[in-house]
This record gives structure tokens, C-alpha cells and sequence, in this order.
């Protein structure tokens, strides 16, 4: 049988083709070495792309690099397929399926797209990793030199991926590793001799104590030539932290903040250490930024640990259907102070002691100090605060050149900004740093973290830097009245106690309104939060929630609860989002499965016995009625002003918020609008009453956003600066 050949000139020039192709197949591992696993998935889909003309190329990524599965689709111009990644997933099913069992060559007409030829390639020996799917409408797809091309291009892709996995795991090990040396670093010789100079040598022997949990203002010790055990004692017995060995210092973020010791400090190996009493600490910090850095970052990484290992010096016995007991451990976690949360829900034996103690349910949480010294029945947070040692380095009889009252991020930029400025400032918080926002899961939009931050992460960052400066913090006060007769000014606190300032910053922020339809009141700590952090996602697992409100932190919340919940219902009273809500979550909501927006809504009923159990809504504009079971209701709709102890004091406008500078009103009104006393005008964000000036959402016209608030808080220095100097 005579054999036919190809015009040898076409002949050629596909070889040639095929030659060029798979020299450029082969050199992409150079190109993506180092890449990530996506990076070269859509690499190499691109170049195939091009290289066979095809309509489509599609691939998938497993989860074997412990992220969710990847999907990439790519698409011709011209082609006839108008899908998206997910439709192409769904169409290609049973056929992928197959395939993976080794039973697929090659399909026609998947794709409900007339002509089209598909041929897939998995990726890894047996397509654990992923799998790629090429389509096409050409005559004759796929030929023999592109079904080599492909599977070249599979088999180097795959070893490209397995590299990229392993070296994500060494970038995991090393990130792990990192982690570790810089909670607990080795000081060189040059760099403890730089800090010699604040401290002061002496002796240690075997057995002694350095101190004990429990007790203020204990020194920062650098280990010359001594070994030290970092032990925990609790009612059962020690529990071991780490070994300090020379080289090393003692601390943890309550040292620079003048707070209680959690953990016991016992020599193993006597020599020398170097001293640092607190105030010398605060000075080496604030002279020598590189110690500084190193100082700081450790012990911030080792308050997290005790948190993440609940190594703190308190207990809390509680009930997760307990409003009070989700209060405390709330305070306790928004205030980054390391405790252990027993559940009586889910431990007969503590739920049977306490039973045979006649400990009422009224009494539940109880507050147990790892000694076993101080047991608290569900004590108030003002309470735990001050019997934990919170407040022990507020002096209540002196004279502050600046009290700020509120810890949100404008408080927070006021107190970093005035104490590194040499002002004596006071921070007074009713309850935990970082005020509303504090309760944000992830803030996206603020300079400086493209991955977002959260607002405990923030605020908790914001108040060491504070400290580090020496501004102190008074946590779980509230002030109830303010007496502005004469200079200083006074502050009362709801405990009787009385503060006095040359000047203040108002940074108390604003709380979210009730919808007046139903009484929140009845299920408030018992499925009604106001705030969605970790802590509240945990118990939202598996579940139904609603969200009520259209700003950015109900955004936030409905995304964030979104990832612990089965579904998330976000009720907004307007007809959309876009005058209310950044477009980055706008988008973030539309294309998330797990959240229904229904605008026009707004809730009518909730039912429940001791706790909530169903919620119900109306669309206002059609007037349907719809109902669903759920447990947790979040309320962020609206704001009102915590300005509730200024009226009469200074100037607000209709809603309570303050007003300011340029704001402040011509005509005195008796009741609002108290008479301006000084011969010059008001600064920008002075108050109606010299030297009070307001920042943040409390004070009116302000742009509600995380950023704004700490530019004013930061301005607001320059001011109280020079209301000093009138004094």
C-alpha cells in the first residue's frame, strides 16, 4: 500500500510550530518558580491559550494547599460559551468525574455549545491536585501534537505545584519559627549594653521568686547569666509557659501598661540579670527605637499566647445561655485579658459543685483567681476590672493636663499622639478599647492593611502604643456628669469618683439605635448582640442570623458571620445600600450565596420564651410578612450620640451630637447652647466650652469612618497644645 505524505513545507512548519511550543512549555517552571499555586495555573492557561487558539480553557485547583478549591476560566472573545467558572464546574461534572477514574479519552458537546470539542488533563498523578479542561470548535481538536502539548503542559504544571506546595509549607514552618523568636528573642551583647545604662546589676540564686501573679509594677529582668522558669500556679497545680535563658527579659504587654503579673517568674540557674524598673523601661523604650521594637513586639506576641492558651490568672464559670456570662467573657476578651472559660453547659462536675454550693442562677458567672484568693459572683466589669488589677495605676487625686474620655479610634490617636508629645493624658473607657469599631470582624478600607484588620486588632495595637508613651487607661468607668463651673473641670464617675482635667477630648462615640417595634430588651444577652466578633460567631455555628442595618459594620458583620453561619439575613430599611455602605462590601454581599439582602424590610416581632427563637419582618413595600427560626439577633442600624451627660454642658445640635468650631450656633440657647466666654473664636474641634474639644462620631457633621476619626483624634493634640498654653 502506498503511504501518503503531507506537503512537506506544512509538514515543516508544524513541526516547527510543535518545537517552539514545548521549548516554551518547558521554560515556564524558571518563570514560576517561587509563584504561587494560582499564579501558575492562570500562567499556563494563558500561554495554551494562545498556543491552540481555543474557545475556552478552564481549571481547578483541589484544596490540597489547605485553602478553599480554586476555580480559572478563560474565555475567547468570539467564542459562543457565555458562562461563568461555577456553570462551566456544573456542566463538566459527571464528565470530570469520570475522567478521574481514568475512564474519560475525550468528550464532544458538554458544553450545550454546538462544536465544541473538549479534552482534559488532570493535574498530579492522580489529579489530587486539580485538573485542567481545554475546549475548542476547531475541525479535527484536539490533533495529536496538541494533546502532547497538553499533557507536557500538565505534567510540568504538576511539578511546579507539588514545589509551590512545599514551599508554602516552609514559609508556613518559617512564618511558625519567626513567630517564636520574636516572643522570645536573644538580645546580643550590644544591644543589652544599651540597655545597661537604665538598669542595675545584681545577683540571683536557685529557688528565688522574681514575683508572683498578682503583683503591680514588678520590673522588666535581662538575663546576664541566669536561667528562669515562667510557671503558671493554679488550684491544680503549676502550669509551665517557657524557660528564659540568658539573653532573654521577662514581660508581657500588662508590664508596660502597669497592670497585675499573671504568671511566676523562679530561678534554675543562679548568675546576674539586669533590673529595668517600669518608669527606666518606659524611658529605654522611648529613647532607643530599635530595643523599643524588639521590646514591643514580644511582649505583645506573649499576651496573645496566654490569651490563645487561656494561661491567664482568672476563671470564668459561666453558662453560654447566660447574657451575664457572655458580658464578662466579652469584657475579658475585648480587653486582651487571658482567662479560662469553663461551660457548665457541657461539664457535669463543675455544674454538680456548684450545685452543692447553693450557687443561685443569678449568681452565675463566677470569677475564680487561678490562687484561688478572689471568687467573684457574677461580679460587674467595673469589679472585675478593679479586683483583676486593671486600674491599679490610676491616681485619681491628680491633676491631668488631658483626659480623654472614650478609647475608640479618635480617643485612641489622641492618647498615642498627646502622651508622645510629653502630655500627661488620661484615658477613660466605660468599657473596652476601640469603642464601636472595636467590635468590627475585619475593616478593609483602612490605610496601611490591604488584608484588613480587625477592630480589636486595631484598638488593641492602638492602647500599647498609647501605654508604651505613657498615657494610662481607666477601664469600666462611666462618667455621669461633667462640672464645668471653673478650671480644671471635673469628671464625675459612676462610682462617686472624681477626675480633674485642664482640658478634655470627648471621644464617646455613638451606639447603635433599637428598632422601637419590638422590645429588644427581653432577649438583650440572650440572642440580641450589638457586636460580631469572634467570640459572638462561635455561637452563631451552624445557624440562622439577621442582621439589621446598612452601614459598614453591619456589612462587616453579615460577611464575617457569613463564614460561621448557615445563613445570614441582613434587613436594611432603605431601598439599597449604595448612600450608606462602601462599594468594596456592596460587592462583597451581592456575591456571597450565604446572604440574602432584603431591602425595604424591617423587623416586626421576636418570639421566644427565656431566649430568642424566632424573628420576624415586613418588606414595606409590599407589606409581606416573612418569619424565620434564629437564635442571634445583630443590631447595627443607626447611631446615637453618648452625649446623654452634656446636656446643658455644651452646645449640641438637634440629635445630641456636639458641635464644633465653625458649628457652634450665634444665638445662645439656655438649654443647648451655652454662651461662648472667650474673646477669641473656637479651635476647629473645640467644644462650646474652651479647652473640651470633641472628636469622632460624637461629635456632629463627622464622617463616620475608622480613618476620620483617627485624623481628628490625632489633630485634636495640636489644639489641647495650645489651650494649654492659655492656661
Amino acid at each position: 500500500m502506498e503511504v501518503q505524505f503531507e506537503d512537506p513545507a506544512q509538514e515543516i512548519k508544524r513541526l516547527r510550530r510543535c518545537i517552539n511550543d514545548l521549548t516554551s512549555l518547558l521554560a515556564l517552571p524558571a518563570i514560576w518558580r517561587g509563584s504561587e499555586p494560582t499564579q501558575i495555573v492562570q500562567t499556563l492557561l494563558d500561554v495554551l491559550f494562545r498556543m491552540l487558539s481555543l474557545d475556552f480553557a478552564y481549571a481547578r485547583l483541589s484544596d490540597a494547599f489547605g485553602v478553599m478549591p480554586v476555580e480559572i476560566l478563560r474565555v475567547a472573545e468570539d467564542s459562543k460559551i457565555n458562562l461563568s467558572a461555577e456553570e462551566v464546574r456544573n456542566m463538566l461534572g459527571d464528565p470530570l468525574a469520570a475522567y478521574a477514574q481514568g475512564s474519560l479519552p475525550q468528550i464532544r458537546n458538554q458544553l450545550a455549545v454546538e462544536g465544541i470539542a473538549i479534552v482534559p488533563a488532570q493535574l498530579g498523578v492522580h489529579g489530587e491536585i486539580g485538573v485542567i479542561v481545554l475546549g475548542s470548535n476547531r475541525t479535527g481538536f484536539p490533533e495529536k501534537t496538541e494533546s502532547l502539548l497538553l499533557s507536557v503542559a500538565a505534567n510540568e504544571a504538576s511539578i511546579g505545584l507539588q514545589e509551590a506546595r512545599l514551599l508554602s509549607e516552609q514559609k508556613r514552618i518559617s512564618a511558625e519559627l519567626n513567630t517564636e523568636n520574636q516572643m522570645w528573642p536573644v538580645l546580643t551583647e550590644a544591644e543589652i549594653d544599651r540597655a545597661r545604662p537604665y538598669g542595675r546589676v545584681r545577683r540571683v540564686e536557685i529557688g528565688e521568686i522574681l514575683y508572683r501573679p498578682g503583683e503591680v509594677g514588678r520590673p522588666c529582668f535581662i538575663l546576664l547569666s541566669v536561667s528562669l522558669e515562667i510557671v503558671q500556679p493554679t488550684i491544680s497545680g503549676e502550669r509551665l509557659v517557657t524557660i528564659l535563658r540568658p539573653g532573654m527579659f521577662t514581660g508581657e504587654a500588662g508590664s508596660i501598661a502597669g497592670q497585675r503579673t499573671v504568671v511566676q517568674a523562679r530561678v534554675i540557674q543562679a548568675g546576674e540579670i539586669l533590673e529595668v524598673r517600669p518608669e527606666d523601661l518606659r524611658t529605654l523604650v522611648a529613647h532607643d527605637a530599635s530595643l523599643s521594637e524588639i521590646l514591643l513586639r514580644a511582649f505583645m506576641l506573649r499576651r496573645l499566647m496566654l490569651i490563645d492558651r487561656q494561661l491567664g490568672n482568672v476563671v470564668v464559670i459561666g453558662s453560654r445561655h447566660s447574657a451575664d456570662t457572655l458580658h464578662l467573657r466579652e469584657f475579658l476578651s475585648r480587653n486582651g485579658h487571658p482567662f479560662s472559660y469553663i461551660d457548665l453547659d457541657m461539664d457535669d462536675a463543675y455544674r454538680n459543685l456548684l450545685d452543692r454550693f447553693g450557687i443561685a442562677v443569678s449568681e452565675i458567672p463566677i470569677v475564680i483567681g487561678n490562687d484561688g484568693t478572689m471568687v467573684l459572683r457574677n461580679p460587674s466589669t467595673s469589679l472585675l476590672a478593679d479586683s483583676l488589677g486593671l486600674n491599679d495605676n490610676i491616681d485619681n487625686s491628680s491633676l491631668h493636663d488631658l483626659i480623654i474620655v472614650g478609647a475608640g479610634p479618635a480617643g485612641l490617636a489622641a492618647a498615642v499622639y498627646a502622651a508622645s508629645e510629653g502630655i500627661d493624658a488620661l484615658v477613660i473607657e466605660s468599657h473596652a478599647p476601640g469603642g464601636q469599631a472595636g467590635s468590627s470582624s475585619k475593616i478593609e478600607n483602612y490605610l496601611g492593611f490591604p488584608t484588613g484588620v480587625s477592630g480589636q486588632e486595631l484598638a488593641t495595637s492602638a492602647t500599647k502604643q498609647a501605654q508604651k508613651f505613657g498615657a494610662k487607661m481607666a477601664l469600666a468607668r462611666a462618667i455621669v456628669q461633667l462640672r464645668c463651673q471653673h478650671r480644671p473641670y471635673e469628671l464625675v464617675m459612676n462610682d462617686g469618683t472624681v477626675f480633674f482635667a485642664r482640658t478634655i477630648v470627648i471621644a464617646t462615640g455613638a451606639y447603635y439605635k433599637k428598632p422601637t417595634a419590638v422590645n429588644l430588651d427581653r432577649f438583650v444577652g440572650h440572642g440580641i448582640h450589638y457586636g460580631a466578633t469572634f467570640l459572638e460567631a462561635q455561637l452563631c455555628e451552624g445557624e440562622e442570623v439577621i442582621v439589621v442595618g446598612g452601614g459598614n459594620s453591619a456589612g462587616q458583620a453579615a460577611v464575617f458571620l457569613s463564614q460561621h453561619a448557615r445563613k445570614v439575613y441582613m434587613l436594611v430599611r432603605a431601598a439599597t445600600l449604595s448612600e450608606t455602605m462602601s462599594h468594596y462590601l456592596i460587592a462583597r454581599i451581592s456575591g456571597n450565596p450565604s446572604i440574602e439582602l432584603l431591602c425595604n424590610s424591617e423587623v416586626t416581632d421576636l418570639g421566644g420564651e427565656n431566649a430568642l427563637e424566632k424573628v420576624s419582618w415586613v418588606n414595606k413595600l409590599n407589606g409581606e410578612v416573612r418569619s424565620v427560626k434564629a437564635h442571634h439577633l445583630f443590631i447595627m442600624a443607626g447611631a446615637s450620640p453618648n452625649t446623654s451627660w452634656l446636656r446643658g454642658r455644651v452646645a449640641l445640635d438637634d440629635k445630641g451630637f456636639i458641635l464644633t468650631g465653625r458649628d457652634l450656633p450665634p444665638v445662645v440657647d439656655p438649654d443647648r447652647s451655652p454662651l461662648w466666654p472667650l474673646s477669641r473664636p473656637p479651635f476647629m474641634l473645640e467644644s462650646s466650652l474652651p479647652g473640651v474639644f470633641a472628636v469622632g462620631d460624637v461629635r456632629a457633621g463627622s464622617v463616620k469612618r475608622v480613618a476620620s476619626a483617627v485624623g481628628e483624634g490625632a489633630i485634636s493634640v495640636s489644639m489641647v497644645h495650645r489651650a494649654l498654653a492659655e492656661l
